[in-house]
């Protein structure tokens, strides 16, 4: 990790003195190899997201979406500690994604949404529902996507369910 910092310090002073060639290295993301590298859980990055990576002591390389709140404040104040990143092409594993879901409250319908879930393909790490109202009840999911398309696959199956008022992707 220190290496590809000095280097891409030494790639910015070259890419000032005209080699253009070496500037704008990144790390790939390809999970946990070489490196600690944790999925910040305030933003639940995916492949396909446009990320960012902060260098955090006893934590390794904290990887955020490039919009994240949190991360553009910490870019602003401390932005020695953020280095340039991108997903690999073939990720290996599953990402958790969050998902807030508004349904009519009906009978059985936590049951119709689980089943639109696991039919995309996905799995479900957790559920919380916010407070009981009269008509409306929301859900939040916390998903288990490969990246970006299969979470389109799994919302686009959420809207089928005809319960499903609305669906948004939490990222904060």
């Amino acid at each position: 990790v220190v290496a590809r910092r000095l280097l891409r310090k030494t790639e910015r002073e070259d890419a000032k003195a005209g080699n253009p060639k070496i500037a704008g290295a990144s790390v790939v993301i390809r999970g946990t190899e070489g490196m600690a590298v944790q999925l910040a859980t305030c933003c639940r990055p995916i492949p396909g997201d446009a990320i960012a990576g902060s260098m955090k002591k006893g934590q390794g390389l904290v990887v955020h979406t490039a919009e994240c709140r949190q991360a553009t404040r910490s870019r602003r104040a401390e932005p020695e500690q953020w280095i340039d990143v991108e997903w690999d092409r073939r990720p290996s594993r599953l990402f958790q994604s969050a998902l807030r879901v508004t349904v009519t409250n009906q009978r059985g319908v936590l049951a119709k949404v689980a089943s639109g879930i696991a039919e995309a393909g996905s799995n479900i790490d957790s559920i919380s529902m916010e407070e009981d109202r009269a008509v409306f009840t929301t859900m939040l999911f916390v998903i288990e996507v490969g990246n970006r398309e299969h979470l389109a696959r799994v919302m686009r199956a959420l809207r089928r369910v005809p319960e499903v008022e609305k669906m948004v992707r939490v990222r904060e």
